[in-house]
């Protein structure tokens, strides 16, 4: 197991990390809408409650980007037969075209970043976020830690 040092030392790396590629990222896109995109892409025709659970969204937010990209064509909205009462949202062929314009600029820039990386550490490097995206994906998974005011959890006392 590593000293607590190194996973300190570790998690700052990654936040260090989330924080420049936010910062440098949003500059130029808004990511919220890219998510949204990129999910009703991957399995659309959604409803937006549905793309709200997904992404972790609130209802008037998942309302104002569906809104912003229905109106950019980027998204089309049509009746949900199933239900009357909401819509079921699928991406235009504008929307793919964005995720697809995207998804090439990205690889563009991060080529770039790591272009004096031997190949052997890009490999190493791909298997270990791999890996920490899925063990990030197990511990949202896990039940959530128990109510209470904190200092009473770690004693191990709960109301």
């Amino acid at each position: 197991m590593p000293q607590r040092n190194e996973t300190a030392a570790l998690a700052q790396a990654v936040m260090e990390l989330i924080d420049q590629g936010h910062r440098r990222i949003s500059r130029r896109i808004d990511l919220t809408r890219v998510r949204v995109l990129g999910l009703v892409s991957a399995r659309g025709p959604l409803r937006p409650r549905e793309i709200a659970a997904e992404l972790g969204l609130t209802a008037s937010a998942t309302s104002r980007h569906l809104t912003a990209l229905e109106r950019e064509g980027r998204v089309v909205v049509d009746a949900d037969p199933a239900d009357s009462r909401t819509f079921l949202v699928r991406v235009a062929a504008d929307g793919q075209a964005e995720i697809d314009a995207t998804v090439e600029a990205g690889a563009a820039v991060f080529a770039r970043v790591i272009a004096d990386w031997p190949d052997e550490d890009v490999a190493t490097a791909r298997v270990l976020i791999t890996r920490l995206n899925e063990a990030w994906t197990r511990r949202d998974d896990a039940p959530a830690a128990p109510a209470g005011p904190r200092w009473q959890r770690a004693r191990g006392k709960e109301d």
